[in-house]
């Protein structure tokens, strides 16, 4: 018998394969698991990885995190602070131009309102350091490139 999944985001129609007594016992029937368990229909996309993880480094690192998949910022295709473009690495762990969320003020953990899509190095770079750390070690760099210049 064919019948079109519940899952408001799939909506397939698929074969029933199932016992007679659950098919007139349950309220929903959908083609898969994953089907079943998905709500937003966003499993599995960029934007719900990001979720996904920062909920475990909050988890693990006891950091609040109120977040929902709607408050999660779409990605951006350039990284606000370092111009570079923002691809997914899909093959192996993350690369510097992966996308990564940034916690404008750390202390105030995973809030809505307070998180945003960077690259990966950007946000390596942000990571913990003031404005001042950050000043001193541009300045520093600069006076390293004056020195070298025409090497």
């Amino acid at each position: 018998m064919d019948i079109i999944c519940a899952n408001k985001h799939c909506s397939k129609k698929f074969e029933w394969r199932g016992g007679s007594v659950h098919f007139g016992r349950a309220k929903n029937h959908y083609c898969s698991r994953g089907c079943q368990n998905i709500t937003h229909g966003l499993a599995g996309t960029p934007r719900y990885k990001i979720l996904d993880g920062c909920k475990k480094r909050a988890k693990e690192s006891g950091v609040r995190c109120t977040l929902t998949i709607s408050d999660i910022p779409e990605i951006p295709k350039i990284c606000p602070i370092l111009g570079i473009r923002i691809i997914a690495n899909s093959v192996a762990g993350p690369l510097d131009s992966s996308p990564s969320l940034d916690r404008l003020v750390p202390a105030l953990g995973y809030v809505p309102g307070n998180v945003r899509i960077i690259s990966n190095r950007a946000n390596r770079i942000r990571s913990d350091a003031t404005a001042i750390e950050l000043k001193l070690i541009a300045r520093d760099a600069s006076k390293i490139e004056k020195r070298y210049e025409n090497v």
